[in-house]
């Protein structure tokens, strides 16, 4: 490797270590009741003692920073939280978040950038000795905080936590800003392992453990289920005029994970965020990123510092003030690690799903295939005095499409019916099931819906929960304010309505209950609910400050509720509501691309084939179809399609006028030779988990599942023979 040098020192430091081994009151390396291969348990670093194993793995850990160290039994191949080489770069403040098991960031003033660890400061230490591992209560003594540390090694994986109440704060001068466990687990230097650090970037993302050579001087930092806009400004990043979005924001995390393989190594890990997720950031930085070491783990927010303007005239002036009061949730991560060939991030995908399934926070769905052909019907343009109605798509429309569709032999259809209430897509929140008259009222609304479902068609309607328009609904009440007290809303760029509110988690509870009343008295029920979906903030009402905590949990409860009432999916929902739909609408198949990045692998799309149905975003929309396609194919998901009667033109005016190639008669020939091969694909895989997949260098992925069938997908444009099967130019072949 291009280290080698560097790389024999770090050896002979490491053997040096070991003629200087020392005895912990944990029973040391060899352990008669815990024992050990002696040629693996020499790998192990002085200092350290064995606590604890399961089945598949040893864990070890040193006193002095409560560092770990996972061994595998069969391999003995090694993942340690602490750097195991310093290369004398590093300042004491880095060596410190290096080594510890804990590293917080404090508060003091208007600084929040200072670091408290366990090397650098003097912490009174109370470990204590548990039957899979330790607890360890941890007080700074300068700055009166503390809190305590439990670990512990399962049969299911090691969990590091802190209990909400074990955290303490006896000075107003300091108080807890971040807290980070385990920073460095996994952490390698340079290219000195390969492997790579696995995202949850839209689908999934890869960053290689080569050495980056200094290239990137930020990695990847994103709060787990999007940005919180109870603190961040509402704008859009532009480079050119306002009025045009040219920097695509980042995907929204998904699903609170990331992970760390070394391949070379046959040993890698998932860690799982289970509690405390709702405000944690998941960091991921290669080397060069401030250090030269790789690095990934989750960052937790207890308190922030934010902007209090002193009126509201904004030139007046502000106050930059911290939160009165910290979070208050316990913090969990699980880190489930895996071996041999299971040591990838395909490996990774099928742990993730397990645990899902086991724990009762995914369920299992049926899978029948169906193309999804969702229509809008009216939107509103600007007239001389308020707007007009602008119809694309009535009633009598659809049903007329699903005649021309069955003629072609297109009968297994999903459609989720945009625009269909009174006053357009954007007279929003939905109170009541009052079709708009422009599709053809309420009357021929529900014969429709009664229509499809007699044709075996699945029908559910639109309904944005979070949204309230403030141009055509009263919103001086119920919506949601910052944390600096200042009304939340947003820009959407458009020139009929171009500003949007959020709705307070209660008042969407009422206004979508209300609205279920009305939609089930008429014996319908299959609704698509949006907005609340993907969504968690931090929020102001009536003088109390609410978290993100509180947000997450009224949305579970009433995505829950809605789920006993109706036949519910949802529109990019977040991995704590998948158990309550049937349908993931929206998946993301690529990544926002951050610099940083390598590769994209479709993680999300492993974890849940074979689970539940999952539908793409619109292919209307895609430029390169033929690629698209076969990303379709390679994740097993379905494909959506955005559909209008009348021209997209007819939406220039309208807030949907970013939608310009939707007409029927434009893509029908797509949805029918779509669905007539993926229904064919599909049906060798219904119901099969995909266990293995692999890029190869020459272009050829490679997607094995668990029914014994293998999809070889040619994503260049000649040629390819991979393990004796020949693959055409973008194309793929199934064994």
């Amino acid at each position: 490797m291009a280290i080698k040098g560097r790389t024999g020192r770090r050896i002979t430091a490491l053997c040096l270590g070991l003629l200087l081994a020392v005895q912990s009151p944990f029973g040391g390396y060899f352990s008669d009741t815990q024992s050990v291969s002696g040629v693996y348990a020499a790998n192990i670093p002085a200092g350290y003692s064995k606590i604890a194993q399961n089945q598949e793995f040893n864990l070890y850990m040193c006193e002095d920073d409560l560092s770990l160290i996972v061994e595998d039994k069969e391999s003995g191949a090694t993942m340690s939280s602490a750097i195991t080489y310093d290369d004398g770069k590093n300042n004491n403040t880095w060596l410190g978040a290096m080594k510890s098991a804990v590293v917080l960031t404090f508060i003091n003033g208007n600084d929040d950038s200072k670091q408290a660890d366990l090397v650098n400061d003097e912490v009174r230490k109370t470990i204590t000795s548990t039957a899979n591992g330790f607890r360890a209560e941890l007080l700074w003594n300068k700055y009166s905080f503390g809190l305590t540390l439990e670990v512990e090694l399962t049969d299911e994986g090691l969990t590091a936590y802190i209990a909400d109440e074990s955290i303490v704060e006896n000075s107003d001068n300091y108080r807890i800003g971040t807290i980070a466990i385990y920073p460095f687990m996994g952490n390698s230097y340079l290219d000195e392992k390969e492997g790579y650090l696995l995202v949850p970037d839209g689908n999934g993302a890869l960053i290689y453990l080569d050495d980056k050579e200094g290239r990137f001087s930020v990695g990847y930092s994103e709060m787990i289920y999007g940005k919180d806009i109870g603190f961040e400004d509402s704008s859009v990043t532009s480079l050119l005029w306002d009025r045009y979005e040219m920097v695509t924001d980042a995907e929204k995390i998904i699903a609170p994970v990331y992970g760390i393989a070394h391949t070379d190594d046959g040993i890698a890990y998932l860690a799982i965020v289970e509690e405390g997720d709702e405000r944690a950031t998941i960091e991921a930085h290669p080397n060069g990123v401030s250090v030269d070491y790789n690095r990934a783990y989750a960052k937790f927010i207890e308190r922030k510092l934010y902007t209090q303007p002193t009126s509201n005239n904004s030139t007046s002036g502000s106050l930059h003030l911290a939160e009165s009061d910290r979070s208050h949730s316990d913090l969990r991560i699980r880190f489930l690690f895996l071996s041999g060939d299971k040591a990838n991030y395909a490996g990774m995908a099928n742990a993730y799903r397990e645990y899902l399934l086991q724990n009762g926070l995914l369920e299992i769905q049926e899978d029948d295939y169906q193309t999804r052909v969702d229509f809008l019907g009216t939107e509103r343009e600007k007239w001389v005095i308020g707007t007009s109605t602008v119809v694309m798509t009535t009633t009598d429309d659809i049903r007329d499409i699903y005649d021309d569709l069955a003629s072609a032999g297109v009968t297994d259809i999903f459609s989720v019916y945009k625009g269909w209430q009174k006053g357009g897509l954007y007279d929003i929140p939905i109170t009541s099931y009052k079709a708009d008259p422009g599709i053809g009222g309420t009357s021929s609304l529900t014969a429709l819906i009664k229509d499809a479902e007699s044709r075996g068609i699945s029908f559910y309607l639109y309904n944005n929960a979070l949204w309230i328009n403030p141009d055509e609904q009263n919103a001086s009440f119920n919506v949601v304010k910052q944390i600096n007290k200042r009304r939340y809303s947003f820009d959407t760029y458009k020139d009929v309505y171009e500003t949007m509110m959020y709705l307070t988690p209660a008042r969407s509870k009422t206004v979508l209950n209300r609205f279920i009343n009305s939609y089930t008295a008429k014996g319908i029920d299959h609704l698509c609910v949006a907005g609340i979906s993907d969504t968690v903030f931090s929020y102001s009402y009536s003088g109390v400050n609410y978290s993100r905590y509180e947000c997450s949990e009224d949305y579970r409860a009433l995505v829950g509720e809605v789920n006993e009432r109706a036949g519910l999916v949802l529109e990019h929902p977040f991995a704590y509501l998948w158990k309550d739909t049937e349908a993931f609408l929206d998946m993301p198949m690529y990544t926002s691309s951050y610099i940083v990045e390598d590769e994209s692998v479709p993680f999300l799309s492993i974890v849940l084939k074979g689970v539940m149905p999952v539908y793409s975003e619109y292919i209307n929309f895609e430029a390169n179809k033929n690629e698209f396609f076969l990303k379709l194919v390679e994740t097993g998901t379905y494909p959506s399609f955005y559909i209008t009667r009348e021209s997209s033109s007819n939406l220039i005016n309208t807030n949907s006028c970013d939608i310009y190639s939707s007409e029927y008669d434009v893509y029908r020939d797509m949805i029918i030779s779509y669905t007539e091969e993926l229904k064919a694909f599909n049906e060798e895989v219904a119901g099969a988990r995909i266990l293995r997949h692999e890029i190869m260098d020459s272009g050829v992925t490679v997607v094995g599942y668990d029914n014994g069938k293998t999809v070889y997908l040619n994503y260049t444009d000649t040629q390819q023979t991979v393990n004796g099967v020949t693959i055409e130019a973008m194309s793929y072949e199934v064994l």
